[in-house]
């Protein structure tokens, strides 16, 4: 039984390479470039009293010393929305009153030229008649491909024909 697993594996590895070489398979690819640089943006609350207006700050930021310029639009709870102009300091808005409780901000900036600049958006949680509570972005990685099937497949083939051979070689020795 030995003997056929030796054989058969010595057989699938460099059929599976072979394959791997033609092309056969699905093929890796990575994500499509942007050349826009991406900007981050920065939401916050300061500590607010129940029945005062909510201050919402809004900062962008890129890598570098160039300022992005567009518009942000500021929304508190769904219910309060306002569109301001962005010109590379940071700005602040004059929401509406809130009651005692948990609140949340976001804000979304769409720069003046998307070809140099790409857009952002950010969200945080904040209370009213309490300390401020954190916040942040979301983030991922970006998918960056892997290796090609056919490659996979003959790394497999080519570890069972090593195994298989260093066995038989150890029994006749």
């Amino acid at each position: 039984m030995r003997r056929y697993l030796v054989l058969g594996s010595a057989v699938v590895a460099p059929l599976a390479f072979l394959l791997a070489l033609v092309g056969w398979g699905s093929p890796a690819s990575a994500d499509d470039y942007t050349p826009a640089l991406p900007t981050s943006c920065r939401v916050s609350v300061p500590a607010t009293v129940v029945g005062d207006r909510v201050v919402v700050r809004v900062r962008v930021s890129v890598a570098g010393n160039v300022q992005p310029t567009g518009n942000v639009t500021v929304e508190v709870d769904k219910s309060f929305s306002k569109k301001v102009r962005y010109d590379g300091v940071a700005v602040e808005v004059l929401g509406p009153r809130l009651s005692r409780g948990e609140h949340k901000a976001s804000a979304t900036f769409v720069p003046d030229d998307v070809k140099k600049f790409s857009g952002c958006r950010d969200a945080v949680t904040f209370s009213v008649g309490a300390e401020q509570a954190g916040g942040g972005g979301t983030g991922g990685l970006p998918n960056t491909g892997g290796p090609h099937l056919g490659f996979l497949l003959a790394g497999v083939g080519l570890v069972a024909t090593g195994g298989g051979l260093v066995e038989r070689g150890r029994r006749r020795a």
